[in-house]
């Protein structure tokens, strides 16, 4: 099992979301879901997340994982290796993302042609990802300045 950084849930003092007059506000910090089984590749991706600005939910090195995360929080977004290893890919956890209209960045050593039909047609940035491209399309796809 991959250790991991404490995710930052809704209830969380340090969360962007705040409660005013019984209503949301809209939170300051866009929660991107990372799903990537390499440890040190994940911790660093999540880091460098942390510090462009938005708020990481996981990492989560497997489809088990990540859904449990996607249960405990909402996220605005999501960055998903597609081949997690041992034979399992994240397309049960792109399903459920593109169910629900959370853009998706796929992050990937391996060619468009090689991925699972639920990644057609998705932003994929070849690994290893410079962090300044991946925030530029996190924003793109979040429609952000």
């Amino acid at each position: 099992m991959m250790p991991q950084a404490p995710h930052t849930g809704s209830a969380n003092a340090g969360s962007a979301a705040v409660i005013a007059s019984g209503a949301l506000i809209a939170r300051q910090r866009p929660r991107i879901l990372v799903v990537e089984d390499e440890t040190l590749v994940a911790l660093d991706l999540a880091q460098q997340l942390e510090c462009a600005g938005f708020e990481v939910i996981g990492p989560a090195a497997s489809v088990a994982q990540a859904r449990t995360l996607m249960q405990e929080d909402d996220c605005d977004a999501a960055v998903l290796d597609v081949n997690l290893g041992r034979g399992e890919t994240s397309e049960p956890v792109a399903q459920d993302l593109v169910g629900n209209g959370i853009p998706i960045i796929v992050v990937s050593g391996y060619a468009r042609s090689q991925h699972p039909a639920v990644f057609q047609g998705m932003s994929m940035l070849v690994k290893p990802v410079r962090i300044d491209t991946l925030v530029a399309e996190l924003k793109r796809v979040l429609q952000q300045p």
